[in-house]
């Protein structure tokens, strides 16, 4: 079972403290700047382009030179280009760009979106970009770890699609969302606007070709990276700046490793 390292405070003071080359793997996926209720942190910054500029950067010297990064982030109606103002800057390189749709399960079967219209002018959105970053764009990926079911009755066994069963990976997603996490049984029902699918998390995993090592998430929310890196062996670094966020996912995922 992975070591578990969880820090109260602000990511990029944690992360100075770290060495560089140490990381295997980043997955996470920071606040959208959209002036939501986040409990302490207020998620509405002037700075905020050049500031994930700098957090995305920061991590990218505490990876490895064979490390990767998954970052998940949603464009905004004010500007629709603000995530790639913010991955054109960095040091490292985009890779691939995947499109997690924002799906809903019932009944183990895909359903679409279901998310309620707030204004006459705008279709909701019910996507999300995760980019991939790696130091110089040409990391090996694992497609047989990634692959995804598929199972027509018509359908001939080739290599493509590893048999009858699976196919590779494509860089859009179906992922079901999860809804505004409730904790009923810790600190008087503490909410998070935007919880982190594990499936998310664990696709990544997956297509980095990467077994173990040390995980990193520098927006650590309700702990959900955490969860999946230490069901799944690796070590974890998680960092969260709001205390009862912080509290929130080490209860997390102490109450997983239990199930």
């Amino acid at each position: 079972m992975g070591m578990i390292q969880l820090f109260n405070g602000d990511c990029l003071e944690v992360m100075q403290d770290m060495p560089d080359n140490f990381v295997d793997l980043c997955i996470s996926s920071p606040p959208y700047n959209l002036d939501i209720k986040c409990n302490t942190y207020k998620d509405k910054r002037i700075d905020y382009i050049d500031w994930q500029i700098e957090i995305w950067n920061t991590v990218c010297q505490k990876l490895k030179d064979t490390g990767q990064l998954f970052f998940n982030i949603q464009s905004i109606r004010k500007n629709y280009f603000m995530p790639f103002e913010i991955v054109s800057k960095l040091d490292w390189q985009v890779q691939n760009i995947f499109i997690w749709n924002k799906s809903l399960l019932i009944d183990n079967y895909i359903k679409g979106q279901s998310f309620a219209p707030k204004s006459k002018k705008y279709v909701a959105n019910g996507w999300e970009d995760v980019f991939h970053i790696t130091k110089n764009g040409k990391r090996e990926l694992n497609w047989e770890s990634s692959k995804v079911p598929y199972n027509p009755k018509w359908a001939k066994a080739n290599k493509k699609r590893f048999g009858y069963t699976h196919r590779p990976t494509v860089n859009t997603w179906f992922i079901p969302y999860e809804t505004v996490n409730k904790s009923t049984s810790y600190k008087n029902n503490i909410k998070h606007p935007a919880k982190f699918p594990k499936q998310l998390v664990k696709q990544c995993i997956n297509i980095s070709s990467i077994k173990n090592g040390i995980i990193l998430d520098p927006f650590l929310g309700t702990g959900t990276t955490g969860i999946v890196a230490k069901e799944l062996g690796f070590n974890f670094i998680g960092i969260e700046i709001d205390k009862d966020y912080f509290d929130l996912s080490g209860h997390n995922i102490q109450e997983a490793s239990k199930s």
